[in-house]
């Protein structure tokens, strides 16, 4: 949705909800930390929008803020998933934003929120791929997947940030 922090702003979540629900706690525990990892992400996001905000970074603020659109519709498929399994969240623990001076310094901190998602939902796979548990590994793969494409799309952004950099010097090297 754009321009809006909220999931599914106005539109119900379709799940259904299984008639037995068998619930293993490891699956859980990954669902919970995921939840707080996805969270953290968002809060950092919006930080780095609003410190691009500060620095007269329109564009890069609007790309943070939908970073973390992205972020808060994976915490609500979290929550939808753990509902499925009779739990709710009980508590997140959100780890604080980072500071940054640049928008170099904020994708580079981008950066290592990624890899820590992607680490996450890499080993809570291969838990569900080996304990069977179907519906939990395909919720767990699309969001590695759509972790990993963000993880891209903010290494493009960096590298896009450096080119233009790097093409900034050259001119007022060659106008020296």
């Amino acid at each position: 949705m754009q321009a809006s922090v909220m999931p599914a702003l106005g539109q119900p979540s379709h799940f259904e909800v299984p008639q037995q629900v068998v619930s293993d706690s490891r699956v859980l525990g990954y669902l919970g930390r995921a939840l707080s990892l996805e969270f953290s992400t968002g809060q950092h996001y919006l930080a780095q929008a609003s410190l691009a905000k500060f620095r007269n970074e329109p564009n890069h603020a609007q790309g943070f803020v939908a970073l973390a659109n992205e972020e808060f519709q994976h915490a609500n498929l979290l929550i939808d998933r753990m509902a499925g399994q009779g739990a709710l969240p009980s508590s997140s623990v959100l780890s604080p934003a980072t500071p940054a001076n640049s928008i170099a310094e904020s994708l580079q901190s981008c950066q290592i929120k990624k890899l820590a998602l992607i680490q996450l939902y890499t080993s809570a796979c291969q838990y569900c791929a080996n304990a069977s548990f179907l519906e939990d590994h395909a919720l767990f793969s699309r969001l590695l997947e759509e972790e990993q494409a963000q993880l891209m799309r903010v290494n493009n952004w960096l590298e896009e940030f450096y080119r233009s950099m790097s093409s900034n010097q050259s001119l007022s090297r060659g106008f020296a």
